[in-house]
């Protein structure tokens, strides 16, 4: 299991769960631009796994002679965990926060850390994500920022915005607070996805009551989901969608990468970016599709067969995730086939099936 993947399911988990709300919330200011880590100690393994987060909220500001002095694989040895990561440093994006602060304090190494939450896993699909799709993470608490300050967003295809809440040296360990302003041109945004900062006109209080919804941008940046448009009862929708790709060159060895347009039921015209990695006889991965009001996420698995100088791909897709008037989308497994020619410049996708939105 690679670093990386439980890294992400963080969120800046700094305030305890619904499970520790009865203790008497308490505020904290001066977090702008705070330094922060964190340690991850997972134990047992899908469907019983535990995920405890430790945070140095409140105690230090993860001085980095101790910082660096930490050695996962020896935490993991002394506190019996099946694995433990070190998530850090990082820097808070907001002016404070208010919710229930941990009680439990450990030390690793010289180094105090605060019980921040305990997360179930329960597959191991939940220790997977990619950036710029949704993790919703048990929280009670309200990120605070204050008049006049600048936020950070992210705004996905049909509106739905996402406010930065902390910045990340793991990926990039020269980033700091003063580029933010100009991290958009630095990131790869999917298709109908922008950066933007403003000044703010009034206080913002960004609130999770028992849950909340969170993404990351590629350089492990997290942001919380603030404003979404899609409004109305959840319904189901027949979907039949057929587009036509072409393969991007120059992806990694046993990878691949399509791009191309689409049409049909229920979405209208759009966009698709197909992401999958091969296996034997089969290719799995994720599939982007991006409307005028919004945007899909599938998962898709696929066999394939090559005869007479063409590619055919024969499987399922599941939607799992959506922005703007697709929030929430869900699906069971869609009908999927994908033929092509072997040089990958004639592909013709179809999907078919029922979708809930």
């Amino acid at each position: 299991m690679r670093r990386t993947l439980l890294l992400s399911l963080l969120g800046a988990l700094a305030f305890a769960t619904p499970a520790q709300s009865a203790a008497k919330p308490q505020t904290i200011s001066g977090l702008r631009d705070a330094r922060y880590c964190e340690v991850l100690e997972l134990k047992g393994a899908p469907p019983s796994a535990t995920i405890t987060v430790w945070n140095t909220i409140g105690l230090n500001a993860c001085p980095a002679k101790q910082w660096d002095a930490l050695d996962a694989k020896a935490i993991a040895e002394q506190f019996g965990d099946t694995l433990a990561l070190l998530n850090g440093p990082r820097h808070w994006v907001i002016d404070g926060v208010r919710g229930n602060v941990g009680k439990t304090v450990r030390s690793f190494g010289s180094l105090k850390m605060r019980q921040a939450a305990t997360i179930p896993i329960k597959t191991a699909e939940e220790l997977v994500q990619a950036p710029y799709t949704d993790r919703i993470i048990a929280r009670n608490n309200s990120w605070l920022f204050e008049k006049g300050r600048t936020v950070f967003e992210l705004v996905a295809p049909g509106g739905d915005t996402y406010v930065m809440q902390s910045y990340s040296q793991i990926k990039d360990p020269s980033l700091t607070y003063a580029q933010l302003a100009r991290l958009g041109k630095r990131l790869k945004l999917p298709t109908g996805w922008r950066y933007r900062s403003r000044k703010l006109t009034k206080p913002l209080a960004l609130k999770a009551r028992g849950t909340a919804t969170i993404t990351q941008d590629e350089l492990q940046n997290t942001y919380q989901l603030a404003t979404t448009t899609r409004r109305g009862p959840r319904k189901q929708h027949a979907v039949k969608v057929r587009g036509t790709t072409v393969t991007v060159p120059g992806q990694p060895a046993g990878t691949v990468e399509d791009r191309g347009t689409l049409s049909g039921t229920p979405f209208g015209n759009g966009t698709l970016v197909l992401n999958g990695t091969f296996g034997a006889a089969t290719v799995s991965g994720t599939v982007r599709l991006t409307f005028a009001d919004g945007s899909v996420l599938g998962r898709f698995s696929m066999g394939f067969t090559i005869a007479e100088g063409m590619i055919d791909f024969t499987g399922t897709t599941r939607l799992v995730a959506g922005t703007g008037a697709y929030r929430g989308i869900t699906s069971g497994e869609l009908t999927t086939t994908d033929r092509n020619t072997l040089d990958g410049q004639n592909g013709v996708v179809t999907v078919d099936g029922s979708a809930t939105y």
